[in-house]
């Protein structure tokens, strides 16, 4: 498949990497690939480019950027471009002022919620925000059993579709519903969140996962 991933922070080249072993074509967008000079060299099948031009490539496109950034990274992206796609958003809407991590959004709305609006004509479906980038796509890495990603969006084949590709890499899928159910996806980042700042960063290898009996 085509990906696009709009986002080259830490996360945007750790799915970039992934993508690529897992056999996907792969552009990665960025306001300077200039910045990505290192990255370039060891990943020379990863294509750099622009925000709109990584949104036209992807037939998917993963949003990976930090929320204070997410609307800008979206209309540099142009929304036309994203228009009748997936769109993976892998955001967090985290505030950091109180010197830890807190949600900025919440309750009545949700990330998930904000992309849906300022991408109308795309099928925005919530997933990965829950786990360590490196974990992302490489969940068989866990011990224990499956673990479980967590997904929401108003459209079930764009649902249907991500979660083939979810579960082609290891993950079980527990659909809760619309998009606005983001607003319980979201705030299940933070327990992972704050379980890594409160060990000071020596845990951050746990997943999720729902057992029955």
């Amino acid at each position: 498949m085509n990906i696009g991933i709009i986002g080259s922070g830490a996360v945007g080249q750790q799915l970039a990497q992934d993508l690529i072993k897992h056999g996907h074509n792969v552009t990665l967008g960025t306001r300077d690939t200039s910045k990505l000079s290192e990255f370039s060299s060891l990943n020379p099948t990863v294509k750099l480019a622009s925000n709109a031009a990584a949104a036209k490539f992807g037939e998917m496109v993963l949003l990976a950027t930090h929320w204070d950034g997410t609307q800008n990274a979206i209309a540099l992206a142009d929304p036309q471009n994203l228009a009748g796609k997936i769109v993976v958003d892998i955001t967090n809407p985290l505030d950091f002022s109180s010197g830890q991590p807190a949600l900025a959004i919440g309750f009545n709305t949700s990330a998930g919620e904000q992309v849906q609006a300022w991408l109308p004509d795309s099928f925005v479906v919530k997933a990965l925000n829950i786990i360590t980038a490196p974990a992302m796509l490489n969940p068989k890495t866990y011990t224990g059993g499956e673990p479980d990603m967590f997904i929401a969006g108003n459209n079930q084949d764009a649902k249907k579709t991500v979660q083939a590709f979810l579960e082609g890499v290891g993950w079980g899928v527990v659909d809760l519903g619309d998009i606005a159910k983001s607003r319980l996806i979201e705030p299940l980042a933070m327990i992972w969140i704050t379980v890594g700042f409160n060990s000071g960063w020596t845990k951050s290898n746990h997943a999720f996962q729902m057992l029955n009996k």
